[in-house]
């Protein structure tokens, strides 16, 4: 079925149960599907869209996301996830790459509009969500005449695209994996069986409803559980969310966990409701994650997954590493988890064998969860399931017990705070800078973000630079998202016998003694 489908079916078993929490509202299943139904509407009968168009939310935390996204699938359309995050101009370029036509906005990014027209001329449509606006039509007044009408969908084609997922976090070049009715299906069912979701799910949303999170919400949704939504995060807001609305269920990355853990009120607060604080988008400290059981009792599950193949496919559970005697499973602490009920996840060398436990190789995979391909990208996506299997371009070591430890990344990527950022784009702005010669953007170990950005700068001769005025420069032509946190000059870069940059030979230097490699 649809996603669409199993949200109405929820609606018939828990029509007057609340459904979404955002503030002052309590959006109940019954008016969640009439909102959904008749924004399904809108789109199919507006005659500027084509059947299967693409379309963007570009909105903070929002209930209205979720149901977006329901209508958008009603309709037989796909969103495209943007990361509000982002400079207008990297979501510009998502954007157009993706060949979106209609771009629904919420008020708060309305001085972003006049750019999205002009760098978006494919756009046929923009919408405000909230509020009344000069730059777009009002959602609630572009809905109204299909207010209370049932929208009636044609036979399911599990094969359509119902999402298109940018690979790039915050920054990147453009890459969308694209996701069908069926491999998001498996995904929302991964994800309320391995969390065990049912009617009396609480989930907060505090992370971004644009990206993975939405998921869980989604997936809370179709089991008739309700979602809190937050506008953004707060440490101390959160904890208080937890305690006022007695949340079940909360993913967040491990940078934000960690903030929780610092906030002093955490102490006060009644967190006897959690029963799954989710761990995700990059691995958590081993001594947080015991940290975090102390905290918030053995409930701290962690999951991996990708853009490419949605998640659960790598779980780690309580039960697998904390013992009977509440002592820790050192191995299964450090691990990633073990394969979900929905992936059939090994280590791969790089002629395509499979290798045997204790051997090191690249992480891949088969579920039905994987993406269809890259959206454009035939030779991406022929490289991406080489073998017959999908590639995660992460490095892992899997044990005689079937869990999976990630030890190291194939690609030039890094991960910070649960973002993914590519340094080229970053070494090509410090390059322009007439002071350097050369840079290589690295990611070091961060006990907040995983890992840091940094830039290591080989100046021409002569000529200096200080690290504030290169990180200031970044900030302005990229967003302080990918600006690095520190820079180090260095008299000579290394280098091959090429003149290539040993980038494995820096990152090396700041990885000694780590217990990992990402």
């Amino acid at each position: 079925m649809r996603l669409a489908d199993y949200f109405d079916s929820a609606v018939s078993r828990h029509p007057n149960d609340i459904a979404f929490v955002d503030g002052p509202a309590s959006v109940s299943f019954a008016e969640a599907q009439r909102f959904v139904h008749a924004a399904a509407h809108a789109l199919a009968a507006d005659p500027g869209l084509r059947p299967g168009c693409h379309l963007a939310i570009y909105a903070p935390n929002d209930w209205r996301i979720l149901a977006l996204q329901i209508a958008a699938n009603c309709a037989g359309m796909a969103w495209v996830a943007v990361h509000t995050r982002n400079a207008v101009e990297t979501n510009i370029a998502v954007l157009d790459y993706a060949d979106c036509e209609v771009v629904l906005f919420h008020s708060a990014y309305e001085q972003a509009v006049p750019a999205l027209k002009a760098g978006l001329p494919r756009v046929k449509r923009f919408v405000c969500i909230d509020a009344p606006s000069e730059h777009g039509e009002h959602l609630d007044t572009w809905i109204a005449p299909y207010r209370d009408r049932k929208f009636i969908r044609g036979a399911e084609d599990p094969d359509q695209t119902a999402l298109v997922q940018p690979t790039g976090g915050t920054t990147g070049p453009s890459k969308g994996a694209v996701h069908t009715n069926r491999s998001l299906e498996m995904g929302l069912i991964a994800v309320f069986d391995t969390l065990q979701m049912g009617p009396d799910t609480r989930v907060l949303a505090a992370a971004p409803l644009t990206h993975a999170a939405c998921l869980v919400s989604l997936a809370a949704a179709i089991r008739g559980g309700c979602s809190v939504v937050m506008p953004s995060f707060d440490a101390r807001t959160t904890l208080a969310a937890i305690e006022r609305e007695r949340i079940t269920h909360l993913i967040l990355p491990p940078t934000v966990v960690y903030a929780l853990l610092a906030e002093p009120s955490i102490a006060s607060t009644d967190l006897s409701s959690l029963r799954c604080l989710t761990v995700s988008s990059a691995p958590i400290a081993p001594e947080k994650l015991k940290e975090a059981v102390r905290r918030f009792g053995p409930v701290v599950h962690e999951v991996y997954g990708q853009s490419e193949c949605l998640f659960p496919v790598i779980a780690k559970r309580p039960q697998d590493y904390v013992m009977a005697d509440g002592s820790f499973d050192e191995t299964a602490l450090r691990s990633a988890g073990k394969s979900s009920t929905y992936a059939c996840v090994e280590i791969m060398d790089d002629d395509g064998n499979l290798v045997a436990p204790g051997v090191r190789g690249e992480i891949v995979l088969r579920s039905t969860m994987v993406m269809k391909g890259y959206y454009k990208r035939p030779e991406d996506t022929a490289q991406a399931c080489e073998f017959g299997w999908h590639h995660t371009t992460d490095i892992g070591v899997k044990d005689e017990r079937g869990f999976i430890t990630i030890v190291d990344r194939k690609k030039d990527m890094i991960v910070s705070g649960g973002f993914n950022i590519f340094p080229a784009e970053i070494e090509a702005v410090i390059c322009s800078h007439p002071a350097v010669q050369d840079c290589a953007v690295i990611g070091v170990p961060d006990e907040k973000w995983g890992e840091a950005v940094k830039a290591v700068v080989q100046f021409k001769p002569g000529r200096q630079a200080s690290g504030e005025e290169l990180i200031e420069l970044c900030k302005r032509e990229l967003g302080s998202m990918k600006a690095p946190k520190s820079v180090e000059a260095w008299v000579e870069l290394p280098r091959s016998a090429v003149g290539k940059i040993l980038k494995r030979d820096i990152r090396d230097k700041f990885w000694q003694g780590q217990w990992r490699s990402v």
